[in-house]
């Protein structure tokens, strides 16, 4: 890793005598990734692999508690990838955070702070805002954001912002307001049913006027309306959350929406402290001639089902027990397996972010496949992290039907902070 030394020399914080405190940290992490059926099968190139490495330095300066400025560098490069590079594959150098923040202590517990510039946006579970943190380069937005929170258990944000598309020269990213906006309220407070619960209610609207879902590209007005119940709690947990969306799109109306279970029990008197989960989703599709039922994931984590990130959260029925164990207090072993079928078998198959893979199945299909899951997380040192994950993916024949094939996926990652 070609910065590895000058990381490791700025792990430190120094304070001036002027009321402003100075930090800097950031991270390098180098990873490498290997499909055999890339795009489930479905893209020009059917094998492929390659190694791509990042590397994030963050300078904060605070006045006070008050006042605090940030500004947050970001590279990234990859090497032996034969399919063409995506925006966030490769970036020679830019801004990926730099912003203004302003805080006002508003008596008792209550605060409000203000957020302006570039920043990174991720809210409950990555299902419709995260900063794509599989990718290469993550994912920020230019916007202003107005938080209030009173203690450490309710907060309500406010934001108006734009993503900021990645570019591959030296500072070339930028964001495109009159193209993609997006606006909305997200408040999370503690749940009225359960002392170690919380819930969380949300409105985000979006205008693009580049729609996949319109001919030749055109106007998207989508508003999107959840909550979500979670915990932080053994041996109980939960992370559940419903989604309703509305709006037009090309002159069609949009009804769309999503249901996502989360619930499982965590063993903590048996060895290796077993944790046994069951994800299920039902994500709606359908993209007639009429009204457009297809769910919109927003700026969703492309991992959102495996690490493989072969599906797009749209379109789909899924099902997907969960193992995890604990054979050391820093290694964490997780084995899993999604089913999945399409919600419309008339809709198409997509993949992150939000992509056209496959057409509708031409004798009703729905069963997309099976993928098997395996991770290893190991937490080496505070600061080091290694990780493994493989998944196969079994082509079922509503992907078959449109050309697709099996997927074997092998993702292995060295991560340094500082």
């Amino acid at each position: 890793m070609r910065w590895a030394g000058f990381i490791l020399l700025m792990g430190c914080s120094v304070v001036s005598g002027q009321g402003w405190e100075w930090s800097f940290s950031g991270h390098a992490r180098t990873m490498g990734e290997s499909y055999r059926g890339l795009d489930l099968g479905l893209g020009e190139i059917e094998d492929d692999a390659w190694v791509h490495q990042r590397v994030q330095l963050m300078a904060t300066g605070e006045w006070e508690e008050r006042w605090l400025i940030a500004a947050e560098l970001t590279w990234g490069d990859m090497w032996g990838r034969e399919s063409p590079l995506g925006p966030p594959d490769q970036d020679e150098g830019d801004w990926l955070q730099v912003y203004g923040q302003r805080t006002w202590e508003l008596g008792g517990e209550d605060e409000v702070e203000m957020r302006v510039g570039r920043q990174t946006l991720y809210y409950g579970s990555g299902r419709l805002l995260a900063s794509r943190e599989g990718a290469n380069q993550r994912l920020s937005h230019d916007g202003v954001r107005v938080s209030w929170q009173r203690g450490e258990e309710m907060r309500v944000d406010g934001f108006v912002a734009s993503p900021v598309e990645t570019g591959p020269g030296v500072f070339d990213n930028e964001s495109h307001q009159k193209e993609v906006m997006f606006w909305g309220v997200y408040a999370v407070m503690p749940s009225p049913l359960d002392k170690q619960g919380f819930v969380d209610g949300y409105y985000i609207g979006l205008r693009d006027e580049g729609s996949i879902f319109v001919e030749d590209g055109g106007r998207e007005l989508r508003h999107t309306v959840g909550t979500r119940w979670w915990n932080e709690g053994v041996p109980w947990v939960y992370n559940t959350e419903l989604i309703f969306q509305f709006g037009e799109a090309g002159g069609r109306e949009i009804l769309a929406g999503a249901a996502s279970l989360g619930v499982g029990y965590v063993l903590e008197d048996v060895r290796w402290r077993p944790t046994l989960m069951l994800r299920a989703d039902a994500i709606s599709g359908g993209d007639d001639e009429g009204t457009l039922h297809t769910f919109h994931p927003l700026f969703q984590a492309n991992n959102y089902f495996n690490e493989g990130g072969f599906i797009s959260p749209s379109n789909l029925y899924n099902v997907n027990p969960v193992l995890t164990l604990k054979p050391h207090e820093r290694v964490t072993v997780s084995f899993g397996v999604n089913f999945q079928w399409r919600f419309s078998a008339e809709d198409d198959v997509y993949g992150p972010p939000l992509q056209r893979l496959g057409g509708p199945a031409p004798d009703g299909e729905r069963y997309l496949g099976t993928a098997l899951n395996a991770a290893v997380i190991w937490q080496v040192r505070e600061s080091v992290e290694l990780a493994l994950g493989y998944t196969h993916h079994e082509a079922g024949r509503s992907l078959v039907a449109v050309g697709g094939d099996d997927v074997e996926y092998f993702q292995a990652s060295f991560r340094v902070a500082f």
